[in-house]
């Protein structure tokens, strides 16, 4: 579901920009959205903590290199 926009910051190039806020897996956390500056998908909402992200970002990994 799509919630609204929000900032993200990206912890690749510490870029902050604004996109859509879409639920991840009917949870409270927000999908990861590629950073517009470097093109990483390890970002996340700007006042989330890094600890509840790792998961997700080892999730979208694997499933970027099975997909290849």
């Amino acid at each position: 579901m799509i919630r609204g926009k929000i900032p993200f910051r990206c912890t690749d190039c510490h870029k902050v920009f604004i996109d859509l806020d879409i639920e991840w897996g009917a949870t409270i956390f927000s999908v990861p959205m590629k950073c517009p500056k470097c093109g990483s998908t390890h970002t996340l909402p700007l006042l989330a903590s890094k600890l509840m992200y790792k998961e997700m970002w080892k999730t979208m990994d694997e499933n970027k290199e099975s997909n290849a």
